[in-house]
């Protein structure tokens, strides 16, 4: 290959820019011309397309977001729209691709490859719900930042006698969630894996509150938990570009719940955006340096469709054809550890 691509789709997550600038590196060792894609998929039907230099990539492993910009595109949702982004990519001489994203990217990555085309995988989204490899690029700084908001939040919580409800992001899987109840020491984690009733979170407070007389309590929930009462569920028929539900708000809704049912003070804090903001940790770049120089090698050697996935401790070709469609869950085994410390 004499010129290959990178795109960066989906959410933006911490570590993304370390990615571009290991396959760019890689290139001018190499001697390929790397073009950088900006703007997602809709940048590249729209020709935004340039070479990536060596000034272009110093410096950015250690900042935040993608310096190609991304979004989340509706591409690759109907028939056919394999064949335009193939001719947009051969309209800049591209002969391969590397794809930097989460599920809904690397599904599009499948799909590029099945129709013939050069491409492979770097998994990046903060929420760590890609099968295939055990951690993805941004989880773990997200789970850093939750972290620290929890660590931070405890001394209001305490400080006011209050039940402190924290919402982070997680549409389908809980793992920020989970992971930031563990090393934050919250009381709860509510995530989408394991449904609950309301009844069931006001009787662990009451237990916590009035049996054992704490006077505070941290409760994680992920934005796309659920109650199997449907007290939570979502009511505002609002989607999102690609049309699905928009989440944010089962926090606040939580909060009133436990504050009307127990007589607690209840508060929430949303962390949103600030759990993807944030300049990535150095687990983070060594990850996204790793699983980049993988797919780079996996991309010049012919082994188009696979994604760079982290198995144990090496990073190894995982057929993205095996993964599609497929979401990691937090399993019971793992759940029971942020359960552990209520």
């Amino acid at each position: 290959m004499k010129r290959i691509g990178i795109i960066t789709s989906g959410g933006d997550a911490p570590g993304t820019n370390a990615c571009i600038r290991t396959v760019a590196r890689r290139c001018l060792y190499d001697g390929i011309e790397l073009m950088g894609i900006f703007d997602s998929w809709d940048g590249l039907l729209a020709d935004k397309v340039r070479p990536i230099s060596r000034d272009d990539v110093t410096g950015i492993v250690a900042t935040a977001g993608t310096m190609l910009r991304s979004s989340r595109s509706k591409l690759f949702l109907n028939d056919g729209d394999e064949t335009k982004a193939t001719t947009a990519l051969a309209r800049h001489g591209i002969e391969g691709l590397v794809v930097v994203g989460g599920n809904g990217s690397q599904m599009a990555t499948a799909k590029l490859s099945a129709a013939g085309f050069p491409c492979v995988g770097v998994p990046k989204t903060i929420d760590n719900d890609l099968a295939g490899t055990e951690l993805t690029v941004g989880f773990l700084t997200a789970v850093e930042m939750c972290t620290h908001a929890l660590d931070n939040l405890r001394a209001t919580a305490e400080s006011h006698n209050r039940v402190m409800v924290v919402e982070v992001m997680g549409r389908n899987v809980g793992w920020i969630a989970v992971e930031a109840s563990i090393a934050g020491g919250a009381d709860m984690a509510l995530i989408p894996e394991f449904p609950f009733t309301i009844d069931e979170v006001c009787a662990k407070l009451s237990l916590r509150h009035d049996k054992l007389g704490r006077n505070y309590s941290m409760i994680v929930i992920a934005e796309g938990a659920t109650d199997s009462g449907g007290v939570l569920a979502d009511a505002g028929g609002v989607k999102d570009e690609l049309g699905r539900p928009k989440l944010g708000g089962v926090g606040q809704l939580l909060a009133r719940e436990l504050e009307a049912r127990t007589g607690y003070d209840a508060r929430c804090t949303t962390l949103g955006y600030l759990q993807r903001c944030a300049a990535p940790i150095a687990a983070d770049r060594i990850l996204a340096t790793r699983v980049s120089d993988k797919a780079y090698d996996l991309l010049t050697t012919g082994q188009s469709g696979m994604l760079a996935g982290l198995q144990g401790t090496e990073v190894r070709a995982v057929p993205l054809a095996d993964i599609r469609g497929k979401e990691k869950l937090v399993t019971p085994e793992y759940y029971r550890l942020a359960e552990l410390f209520g």
